[in-house]
């Protein structure tokens, strides 16, 4: 029992060196386990300032491109206003019937078409058939072209008559789409900035959000 006794200070030395040294394992374990971390702290922290630099890139740009895409909408404003809100067919139809019976064709046969809406305007089209010579039909695209009010050939379908034709110059019968513009009131040119910046804001959520960790297999 003596002999324990005169020992009993050097359990107690073995004793707090044991859990010292246990203590010190412990915090040397966390110490790696968090160097360990550092390295996909520092790439976090890489990424996070990478996307804040494309962000405030892309949102200088949107503001940039607001202006411009500002005054584009603008300028196709007031364009749009300098066309007629109105369209005359009787006017029109007559205006057309006088211009080929001036060049003396033949067989005219007009009718008013459907309304086609094309955005910022709409476009009425009239159907003209007739007959003549090639050049008839080339002088009267050109006074339709140079005509004062908003006209235009959308489409020109010429073709041989099937009768033997005794005369000097060839008689052909012509199938044209005339068009002519008038204002959309109900149109308003889309500037688009909203879509593209909601569809930034979608991807950036896809972003974040966390993928699925792999299970590791256990040995």
């Amino acid at each position: 029992m003596k002999a324990i006794v005169s020992k009993i200070h050097f359990i107690f030395f073995i004793y707090i060196a044991f859990t010292v040294f246990t203590k010190w394992s412990e915090d040397q374990d966390s110490v790696e386990n968090i160097k360990g971390q550092i390295p996909v702290l520092k790439n976090k922290i890489r990424k996070a300032k990478k996307e804040k630099r494309q962000l405030q890139s892309y949102l200088k740009d949107v503001e940039t491109a607001k202006g411009k895409i500002e005054l584009v909408a603008k300028e196709i404003e007031n364009l749009q206003k300098k066309l007629p809100d109105t369209v005359d067919d009787t006017k029109n139809l007559s205006l057309l019937k006088g211009i080929a019976e001036s060049l003396n064709i033949k067989n005219i046969y007009l009718t008013p078409l459907d309304e086609i809406d094309k955005g910022f305007y709409i476009a009425k089209r009239y159907g003209l058939k007739a007959s003549g010579t090639y050049l008839q039909f080339l002088m009267l695209m050109e006074k339709i072209g140079n005509e004062g009010s908003i006209l235009n050939v959308k489409r020109i379908f010429l073709e041989n008559q099937q009768e033997k034709q005794r005369g000097r110059f060839q008689i052909i019968n012509g199938d044209i789409i005339i068009e002519t513009y008038r204002y959309n009131k109900s149109y308003r040119e889309s500037r688009g900035i909203n879509d593209i910046e909601k569809e930034f804001k979608k991807k950036k959520l896809v972003k974040k959000k966390k993928r699925p960790r792999k299970r590791k297999k256990r040995k």
